[in-house]
């Protein structure tokens, strides 16, 4: 209607005004504004980059930050030596919750000179049973935090022979958690540690997408446990078939989306097939794909850029239950 559109276009005029005149950007990446009724309600600012896009929707649009709050790794950073350790996190590029702090009982320096010779392996030893017990108490209270879903990936901080001592102790399922380790000293400044570990954690999300992908194309199709490109991914989303939803950051496609019970589909149907809903063109549903996705339990996986995906349609889905049951 014309009332609808004035709307919208006061709206409009409204983002426009404040991202001109009073947005400060400073390390936002991506900003997601929210405006209605030619107001501006909410703003959240995020550290890096999402595609641009403007989503007109009669109701607020929150797929992307369920989609990204569902599915953002959280990295915990035990930074540890001889004599103190802390434990913080880091999410989406930002330090995150801090843990603790821990005190050893192994003395900084001994001066073995002053004592007598046959006393020195004794010292020596001491020294060695209270480093002993300081890594095993970092060991257990790392495993706790993972067990709590503090972090979901660990990265240890220090010097290398202090990191590679430590691994002597860690428990098998901190191990599996474990992702590599980055040279920092106790005394650092969280932000300052947090900097040093950004490039391992984009190589380890970097390596850990493109293996998503390798196992759906080697693994999972072959097996019939596995779709790729839009029809047939939103079939099996549709089925409630869909474990993870795998997509490129290309992925857009047009489709119709029911009203009433959300069923979507590429081709334009004179009413829903399950309910008799109305069903309403969108230019782009790869966030009702998303939000039906999140809905249904499943992961999402959003690979960047990836060629062997590009090439099979942007988009595709590893499965519950293998297509040869029908």
């Amino acid at each position: 209607s014309n009332a609808q559109k004035k709307s919208i276009f006061e709206t409009m005029a409204s983002i426009k005004e404040y991202i001109n005149e009073y947005f400060r950007p400073e390390s936002a990446k991506t900003i997601l504004l929210y405006a209605c009724r030619g107001k501006i309600f909410s703003m959240i600012k995020l550290p890096f980059a999402l595609k641009s896009k403007i989503i007109i929707d009669p109701k607020p649009h929150t797929q992307i930050l369920r989609s990204i709050l569902a599915n953002t790794l959280k990295y915990g950073i035990l930074v540890l030596d001889r004599e103190k350790a802390q434990i913080l996190t880091v999410s989406m590029g930002q330090l995150g919750e801090y843990l603790g702090a821990f005190i050893s009982e192994v003395p900084p320096k001994v001066n073995l000179r002053s004592q007598a010779s046959f006393k020195e392996k004794n010292i020596l030893s001491r020294i060695e049973e209270k480093l002993h017990h300081f890594f095993k108490l970092l060991n257990a209270k790392t495993l706790i935090y993972l067990r709590e879903g503090k972090f979901d990936n660990l990265i240890l901080a220090g010097r290398k022979d202090m990191v590679s001592q430590f691994l002597n102790y860690i428990h098998s399922f901190v191990e599996q958690k474990y992702i590599g380790n980055i040279l920092a000293e106790p005394d650092e400044a969280p932000h300052v540690i947090v900097e040093k570990a950004k490039a391992l954690i984009e190589e380890f999300e970097t390596g850990f997408k493109k293996d998503i992908v390798n196992k759906l194309f080697d693994n999972y199709l072959p097996k019939k446990y596995g779709v790729t490109g839009a029809e047939k991914t939103i079939n099996a989303l549709m089925l409630e078939q869909v474990r993870t939803l795998i997509y490129n950051n290309e992925f857009e496609i047009e489709g119709y989306v029911c009203s009433m019970c959300g069923f979507i589909s590429l081709r334009e149907e004179k009413s829903c097939p399950y309910c008799k809903g109305s069903l309403f063109f969108y230019n782009d549903i790869t966030d009702e794909l998303i939000e039906t996705a999140i809905n249904q339990g499943c992961e999402i996986i959003e690979t960047g850029f990836n060629e062997r995906l590009a090439k099979a349609g942007n988009i595709g889905a590893v499965l519950r239950f293998s297509l040869q049951v029908y």
